[in-house]
């Protein structure tokens, strides 16, 4: 590998392959990328990529410039602090169900994800309470069916209706972005929440990590985790038929607040300093001699 500047270079692999150019010097980061990590220090990989790739001037990088940034986060922060607001809003009627907002002994009650009651919409855990319920019952009774068909039915109508759109116009319903869990998935979601009782602990589980998360994007804690979490939670919710078009922006938040955000008016100013100090080890590696 031979490198000429900061932005072209010449490499050969294995004695067969020839690079040039733009790959050249992808192999060439990739192969730096992979000593750092071999000698065991986070801290010098960060560093490198960020004195190549993300901290350079003159667009003197891999990508001519683009992923440089040398400007500070505090933009991004009215952003961050909206976000976790919106994860927060959504996860409080989880919470409150039919009771009262600004009266915390009425929640966890009816509505709330806290009861037995079920709100996960996959079809084989429905398909068990429907058994369970009719062999409670001794079957449901001609009105009930009735009721059921016309239920269905309705529910098949509205989402004949949805329409496809990235914002809520009015007059339109939402589309889903999906409207079950893909037949591929369905086998590691039923391995996952194979039954009804661990369902209802995902449930109760998914709320409180949902509020931990708005609160920590709100105060800027750990934020990189946290963005990183929920956008893996939006993607969760997409594939489980639980997200509609119209919020596919949390997505491309999560991504954008994961560049630090949390340092400008937030906890992160002070606790990433903190972990780095007290946890060194992990983050710039051990020093160790290679003579015996």
């Amino acid at each position: 590998m031979v490198s000429v500047g900061a932005k072209w270079g010449v490499a050969e692999l294995f004695g067969k392959v020839h690079l040039s150019g733009f790959f050249a010097m992808a192999m060439k980061h990739l192969i730096f990328i992979m000593y750092t990590l071999q000698i065991g220090s986070l801290w010098y990989m960060f560093t490198y990529l960020k004195n190549e790739i993300f901290h350079t001037e003159n667009e003197r990088n891999l990508f001519r410039g683009h992923t440089s940034r040398l400007g500070n986060v505090l933009w991004s922060v009215p952003l961050r602090i909206f976000y976790g607001l919106v994860w927060l809003v959504e996860a409080t009627p989880k919470w409150v169900g039919d009771g009262k907002l600004w009266d915390p002994t009425t929640w966890f009650g009816k509505g709330s994800w806290f009861t037995n009651d079920l709100h996960l919409p996959f079809k084989w855990l429905k398909e068990a309470a429907d058994a369970a319920a009719g062999a409670s019952t001794g079957g449901a009774d001609a009105t009930a069916a009735a009721s059921d068909a016309a239920s269905s039915g309705a529910a098949e109508a509205t989402k004949s209706a949805a329409e496809f759109g990235l914002s809520y116009s009015y007059g339109h319903e939402p589309m889903a972005v999906l409207d079950k869990v893909p037949h591929w998935l369905e086998p590691i979601f039923k391995f996952m929440i194979p039954n009804e009782d661990v369902a209802l602990f995902m449930q109760k589980f998914m709320s409180v990590v949902e509020v931990a998360l708005a609160l920590a994007l709100i105060v800027g804690a750990f934020t990189w985790l946290a963005s990183a979490a929920t956008a893996a939670l939006t993607v969760m919710f997409v594939l489980s038929g639980m997200f509609y078009w119209v919020n596919i922006w949390f997505l491309f938040v999560a991504l954008a607040l994961m560049n630090g955000s949390g340092r400008a008016f937030g906890l992160d100013k002070w606790l990433q300093p903190w972990l780095q100090k007290h946890f060194f080890k992990w983050w710039y590696g051990k020093s160790k001699s290679i003579y015996k």
